[in-house]
């Protein structure tokens, strides 16, 4: 019976929801993909910052189911944060980022077309096995040697499109006016003093994906897998040659 109810009322969200997006946004969508634990809440809250860019608060895994005409079969899940959040008028565009993303590029390009920009945000390996999920299995590292792998090839292997952009989570950190100013201009956005300025403007203030409520920039977590704890996770890494020769060809020191 519920599913029967869902199967009625999910044509009737899609439809309300495209006419929502119809009229509040006038310019491309921005859609985020990772490897998970790579960054992407952190991009998606600057972005939001920007006077024209709404950040969808939610990992909607609006793209992660397909069917066998390649046509996506979850975008009722996008729509609903549209029906349910009052969207500022300023906004002109929508920003989703689910890290699972990555591994539909294919079917998002095929979907949108020209109509679409892609951001494939990647980092240092290591840092990335090492990393822990404050909320799902808090005491485990949450992403494998081979899931960083895979995920970050999938990524690369659309690195040559014209509407796919790639940019390194320590760029943003290291050198922040550079790498976002040369992200926004491939956006078609400038860099305005609110995204300067991101920590006081952005609406993104919390995420099941941080430990804490969103802070200023720090370099904090770059470099974790130093730490003596992640020592065996690290030998592990190191010891797959997949592993060692994507972080040459990402240009991270070894």
């Amino acid at each position: 019976m519920e599913n029967g109810i869902k199967r009625l009322i999910k044509p009737l969200i899609i439809k309300v929801g495209r006419s929502i997006e119809k009229k509040q946004f006038s310019d491309t969508p921005i859609i985020i993909g990772a490897c998970p634990r790579s960054g992407t809440t952190l991009l998606l809250s600057i972005l939001d910052a920007h006077p024209n860019i709404y950040g969808i608060q939610n990992q909607t895994y609006a793209f992660a189911g397909w069917n066998d005409n390649s046509q996506a079969n979850r975008l009722d899940r996008l729509y609903r944060e549209f029906i349910f959040n009052k969207i500022p008028e300023n906004k002109k565009r929508w920003c989703e980022k689910t890290p699972k993303n990555i591994k539909f590029f294919d079917k998002i390009l095929a979907l949108y077309g020209e109509n679409v920009k892609l951001i494939h945000v990647v980092r240092d390996g290591r840092d990335v096995v090492t990393s822990k999920h404050p909320k799902h299995s808090p005491d485990q590292y949450w992403v494998s040697v081979r899931r960083w792998i895979n995920d970050v090839n999938l990524g690369l292997t659309f690195a040559d499109k014209p509407n796919v952009y790639t940019i390194k989570y320590e760029d943003i950190i290291n050198n922040y006016d550079v790498e976002i100013q040369k992200l926004l201009s491939f956006l078609g956005e400038d860099m305005v003093p609110e995204v300067r300025d991101w920590f006081n403007h952005t609406t993104v203030k919390k995420s099941i994906h941080w430990a804490n409520p969103v802070q200023k920039l720090h370099s904090k977590a770059i470099g974790k897998w130093l730490k003596p704890e992640h020592r065996k996770r690290y030998d592990e890494f190191m010891e797959n040659s997949e592993a060692v020769e994507l972080m040459k060809t990402l240009g991270y020191e070894l």
